[in-house]
């Protein structure tokens, strides 16, 4: 029997490619399975997709495969994105994605895209806040995550048999007879562990978004004080400077009034002293009494 049509299929995951910007970072694929699939190449659904999913509004998502990158299209994509804030107030925009069956349990997908992507983000913030790697290490030890992404998949797809009450519990049977309709919760009530890690991945983006407005406003509020410290000075070197310039205009006043007197003292003593050779001094007595 061709494993396509096995259970394996609905149980392991096809293929899974973590990005970064965009940009290609880790893959994993499941080489037997995909050269039963009349070897599909998952490397261009992903690389046809990418651009779609980064630029939606839409954090966890699946997209059928259209049958014409297979000849049978019974595979879905699903995907989950994340921004990541640097430290140097940069973003990064990491996105996840895997191809399975159609009918493989979406929970198990989901907590497998969830785990590599908290995995990745813990593991890329450990490396950067070492302050004793150089460039080269840097490089090699991310290139080791690949060995831990194998691992989360390898280990999920293995604990799938005894996990998948939990991967169940709370999800939609469309088999239950009459019988087990009749516990009195209907099915549209119940949340499954899909909805819940969709809500929990929403709440961590809200939760995100929020801090960075908190952090923005805190810093405009540190903007607006220094701005108000800025104008306290401004304003009191200008009184000082008016204060300044009155002093500087009433010594240049008084300097001018003293020249004017000056001159003024000197003119009318030149002519006392040009009358008095003539009519005689102290008195200009020869001119008031000939």
């Amino acid at each position: 029997m061709v494993i396509y049509n096995n259970i394996l299929t609905k149980t392991l995951v096809i293929h899974t490619t973590l990005t970064l910007n965009s940009s290609t970072l880790y893959t994993y694929e499941n080489f037997e399975l995909v050269h039963q699939l009349n070897n599909l190449n998952c490397s261009e659904i992903v690389s046809q997709e990418l651009g779609l999913i980064n630029a939606s509004k839409t954090l966890v998502g699946s997209i059928p495969i259209a049958a014409g990158y297979t000849v049978n299209s019974n595979l879905t994509l699903y995907f989950m994105k994340k921004v990541l804030s640097n430290s140097d107030g940069s973003n990064d925009l990491i996105t996840i994605i895997s191809i399975a069956h159609v009918n493989v349990n979406k929970t198990l997908i989901l907590s497998v895209l969830k785990k590599v992507m908290d995995k990745y983000i813990d593991f890329k913030r450990d490396i950067e806040s070492s302050d004793n790697n150089s460039t080269h290490q840097i490089k090699t030890k991310l290139g080791e995550f690949k060995l831990y992404m194998n691992q989360i998949i390898k280990y999920e797809e293995m604990n799938y048999d005894s996990n998948q009450h939990v991967y169940n519990y709370g999800a939609i049977n469309n088999n239950r007879g009459t019988d087990d309709e009749s516990d009195g919760i209907a099915g549209e009530d119940v949340i499954s562990p899909n909805q819940l890690l969709l809500a929990n991945e929403e709440a961590d983006e809200v939760r995100q978004l929020m801090l960075d407005n908190i952090n923005k406003i805190m810093n405009r509020g540190d903007k607006i004080n220094l701005l108000v410290d800025q104008t306290d000075r401004l304003t009191s070197s200008s009184l000082m400077f008016q204060k300044r310039a009155q002093l500087i205009k009433r010594k240049i006043w008084l300097s001018k009034s003293k020249f004017m007197l000056m001159i003024v003292g000197g003119v009318a003593f030149m002519i006392y002293l040009l009358i008095g050779s003539r009519c005689g001094f102290p008195g200009f007595g020869q001119c008031l009494h000939p």
